[in-house]
């Protein structure tokens, strides 16, 4: 498959084994995580202990360093680190993770377009089958701007986990095996990353690695990382601040709607408290869009050949 984004011109793992590789790339995700949040939780203790010394904990910074929306934030510096080794350890430009330059707002407004679209149909499909229900709405002044609001920190953190796993991991695996190990060890970690969240389960986990190939061929499909960034990003948004559903077994704070599981509905379901990403029927919608990609994905192969 022609794709820029496959290229991933480094040479810095060439004498490492193959097998050795894929270990130690998949724990190297884990370490940009883990290294990015000790960074970001350093930065942030001293900065409150800054502002306790000079008095100014009364203007409601701690509020800030507790909010969702730092917590999200956060997640900026797994991306520095990753930027970081790209350029200075495997001496590669940072825009070859699919970060290109060409039509880059157009991607990420494209792609949050379509992770609206593909979480409403998910849920769409769970209320139809009776697996949530409307408890309240909430279109107040602070409501919506809390929502407006929290846009860029989901966009952070749902490309930062696309960075990690779509934009580095995956090209480096390909080059190493090929394209079918690399989606599916890429979105197999994707959905282990989420063991440790609340309320977690085998189904959970399930739909998160399909969620994970799906997004897979939509950055192969658009060539570029913008475009799952963002529909990453409108996936979580969508979820947990339009429908007031839980992000992965995680209260994302106001919502303009709030929808609660229905009394008696089963959890493969409604998703039980882990959300809409612990439905089945979630997961049914996903392989849609899998196979619609992969087709896609197909043509565009079969074009590209008749015309070499």
């Amino acid at each position: 498959m022609k794709k820029r984004i496959l290229e991933a011109p480094t040479l810095f793992y060439q004498k490492i084994p193959s097998w050795l590789f894929l270990i130690l790339a998949c724990i190297m995700v884990y370490l940009f995580i883990f290294a990015g949040s000790f960074i970001g939780g350093l930065i942030t203790a001293l900065l409150i202990t800054i502002l306790h010394l000079i008095g100014s904990t009364d203007l409601g910074f701690n509020a800030v360093f507790s909010s969702f929306r730092f917590w999200l934030f956060l997640f900026f510096f797994a991306s520095l680190l990753v930027f970081a080794w790209v350029k200075w350890v495997e001496k590669r430009p940072i825009s070859s993770l699919g970060l290109f330059k060409d039509n880059w707002f157009k991607a990420i407004v494209k792609g949050w377009a379509v992770g609206t679209f593909i979480f409403t149909a998910a849920f769409l499909l769970i209320y139809l089958f009776g697996g949530v229900e409307l408890q309240a709405t909430d279109f107040s002044a602070a409501a919506i701007l809390y929502v407006l609001s929290i846009i860029p920190f989901w966009f952070i953190q749902g490309g930062t986990e696309e960075l990690l796993t779509r934009g580095w991991l995956l090209p480096l695996i390909n080059k190493r095996s090929n394209l079918a190990v690399a989606i599916g060890i890429s979105s197999s970690l994707f959905g282990l990353m989420h063991l440790v969240n609340n309320h977690v389960t085998v189904l959970s986990v399930t739909v998160l690695i399909l969620s994970g190939i799906f997004m897979a061929l939509y950055m192969l499909k658009t060539d570029n990382l913008w475009g799952v960034a963002g529909l990453h990003g409108a996936w979580n948004f969508t979820q947990g601040n339009i429908f007031g559903a839980a992000v992965s077994g995680t209260d994302a704070g106001k919502s303009l709607l709030h929808f609660v599981s229905k009394a008696g509905a089963a959890d493969w379901i409604s998703g039980g408290k882990f959300g809409a990403e612990g439905s089945l029927l979630t997961s049914l919608v996903l392989l849609v869009g899998i196979v619609i990609l992969g087709l896609l994905l197909k043509r565009e192969s079969k074009t590209i050949c008749e015309e070499v």
